[in-house]
């Protein structure tokens, strides 16, 4: 078998050279000719354009203490539901505890 004899349109893969005995795997390495990379696709830059004088640019900040208050008021909507939701586990696991008693 020689390298010639292969199919033109079967690709040489990395494991089909490293079997072929060292002549065959030179040829083959030789018939390769120079790595072609990909080109990279070019970046695309996102540009903002500036607001018009007329419209509102920011949105205005909201002040301090309603941000507090909204975070702090969340914070306790949860700790009150998994309160209650333990609450209702434990009293249903005590009265399966009187059931069985």
């Amino acid at each position: 078998m020689t390298v010639h004899q292969l199919p033109p349109e079967e690709p040489l893969s990395p494991e089909l050279v490293l079997v072929l005995p060292p002549e065959l795997r030179a040829q083959a390495i030789a018939g390769l000719g120079p790595p072609v990379w990909p080109t990279p696709r070019p970046r695309l830059r996102v540009v903002e354009l500036p607001a018009p004088l007329g419209e509102a640019g920011a949105p205005a900040r909201e002040p301090l203490a309603r941000t507090l208050a909204v975070a702090v008021g969340a914070r306790v909507v949860q700790l009150l539901v998994i309160f209650v939701a333990v609450t209702v586990l434990i009293l249903a696991m005590s009265l399966v505890a009187q059931a069985f008693r």
